[in-house]
């Protein structure tokens, strides 16, 4: 089954489509929901507080998104440089409480010119935990926060459906012997 319709298709292939990520973040504050440009837009029946701002020099970088896979802890980094000096401390006060949380990432594709979003409207794209915060600073104001969202799965040291051996089919489906000889040497001679 492909992922985008025809419809989608059509509608992706528009000349100013662009994309914006949209970040749902469990602090001890409260639920805060915010995107990656500037003010507040309304996607999804929810309103979003865009946390760029390129005159106070605040803006947010992501590192690359990769897809959640077996034996590796994928994990994405969200840094926000030019933090002033109030939310730099109020993060400091409150990282032990910030640490564990529900942290999910979204993405929407929209039309830059009309500033449609595209039909489908938010699709989620990491669900998430947050790591404890890190808080660095370099002269008078240079100030950066970041946190890590790690996959629900990273800690996860086993393959989601059991292992494939004889034991573990047989606990997903009672009396199949079909794993029996899985990693075992078979011959058979003829006469």
């Amino acid at each position: 089954m492909p992922i985008f319709s025809e419809a989608d298709l059509d509608w992706l292939a528009r000349p100013h489509i662009a994309r914006a990520w949209f970040l749902a973040l469990d602090l001890p504050s409260g639920l805060h929901r915010l995107h990656s440009g500037t003010g507040r837009v309304t996607v999804g029946g929810h309103e979003w507080r865009g946390v760029t701002d390129p005159i106070s020099g605040q803006l947010v970088s992501l590192s690359n998104v990769e897809e959640p896979r077996f034996g590796r802890a994928v994990a994405l980094n969200i840094t926000l440089s030019g933090a002033n000096r109030e939310f730099f401390k109020s993060v400091h006060a409150t990282r032990r409480q910030i640490e564990g949380r529900r942290a999910d990432l979204y993405f929407v594709v929209f039309d830059g010119e009309t500033g449609t979003v595209w039909p489908r409207g938010l699709a989620q794209l990491f669900p998430g935990k947050i790591t404890s915060p890190v808080l660095q600073w370099s002269g008078i104001g240079a100030r950066t926060v970041s946190v890590t969202l790690e996959s629900l799965w990273s800690s996860q040291n086993f393959p989601f459906g059991g292992k494939w051996n004889g034991a573990d089919q047989r606990g997903r489906f009672p009396g199949d012997k079909g794993f029996d000889f899985v990693g075992v040497k078979v011959s058979e001679n003829w006469k």
